[in-house]
């Protein structure tokens, strides 16, 4: 009998963390079955051993996909969701963990009780090795205890991805699909939110059930986001975007998410250099874009300009 829910956590090279994940997960209080299934991404450290040790110990929970080649985030991640058996599906990186132990038994509950509702996911908290904390995300408002909406993340106002708890929607196989996730090596989690935005409601439960680590040692473990340079991250920012508006084709308004990405580390390669490169990058915008961005550009910087001056903070979306 196939498990109500997959927790899929996605690994690289994070012996120090693994542990930890791993134990928050089974540390859940439920009162359904649920498996967890590690997909290990051909790392060089320990990490494989301590996976190895703990399918051994529980043969019956775990399920191991140790990688003979290293494939990059996006298509690790896609490819393990695609191997859940459950109803439900979760996620977790190696180096974050849970903090709740009834984590999955209220976004399970919630997901039984709303069968009109794809997705359930909730706030992150922010935290170090050190075990300094840097508040929550998301933080607007608008989507806390509320929808998540297709408009206001195509403005910035996103949500969490991995501790978003899905219907498995990933059992059938779409080519299309596969190819739109893992366009970019290094980011699935914008195509996976506009996925389930598409493909029904998502609501966000304002509890911090899952930590985030951000900064100190734990930072060379977020591949992406500590070893990419400015301009890489512009470049892989602008793929996801422009794989989205493929994919998705006139059905949504990618301009304003594309100038909104664009404005700020515009403005740091102003400021601190770098702005030659940022500027071929800027060439792959499309045409309507490039057409709209010096307005944006003069609005958004008159709009903090007037925040600064009368103390009040910029809206978003």
């Amino acid at each position: 009998m196939a498990p109500l829910v997959t927790v899929v956590i996605t690994t690289y090279n994070q012996e120090h963390y693994i542990r930890k994940a791993i134990d928050s997960v089974l540390a859940q209080k439920t009162d359904f079955d649920f498996e967890v299934y590690i997909t290990e991404d051909c790392g060089t450290d320990g990490t494989r051993a301590i996976l190895e040790e703990y399918a051994a110990q529980y043969p019956q929970r775990i399920r191991l996909n140790l990688r003979q080649k290293n494939v990059g985030i996006s298509r690790n991640w896609y490819e393990g969701l695609c191997a859940a058996k459950g109803e439900f599906v979760c996620t977790l990186e190696g180096d974050d963990w849970w903090r709740d132990e009834s984590k999955l038994q209220k976004q399970a509950d919630f997901l039984r009780g709303h069968p009109d509702y794809l997705a359930v996911s909730h706030t992150l908290l922010l935290t170090d090795d050190e075990g300094n904390t840097y508040g929550t995300l998301p933080d607007d408002k608008r989507i806390l205890n509320a929808d998540a909406t297709m408009p206001l993340f195509l403005r910035g106002v996103t949500y969490s991805c991995t501790a978003c708890m899905v219907r498995n929607i990933f059992r059938t196989p779409d080519p299309a699909r596969e190819a739109y996730v893992t366009a970019n090596r290094s980011i699935a989690d914008f195509a996976l939110c506009m996925l389930y935005l598409d493909g029904g409601r998502v609501f966000v439960m304002d509890e911090a059930m899952s930590a985030y680590r951000v900064g100190g040692p734990a930072a060379e473990h977020k591949n992406y986001n500590t070893r990419a340079s400015a301009v890489k991250k512009y470049a892989d920012f602008l793929d996801v975007v422009l794989a989205s508006r493929s994919y998705f084709g006139s059905r949504y308004p990618f301009t304003r998410c594309l100038l909104a990405g664009t404005f700020f580390p515009l403005i740091d390669r102003i400021k601190y250099g770098g702005l030659g490169p940022f500027l071929k990058e800027m060439g792959r915008l499309p045409a309507g874009a490039k057409l709209a961005l010096p307005f944006y550009f003069v609005g958004r910087c008159f709009g903090l300009v007037w925040a600064k001056l009368f103390g009040k903070k910029e809206a978003r979306g």
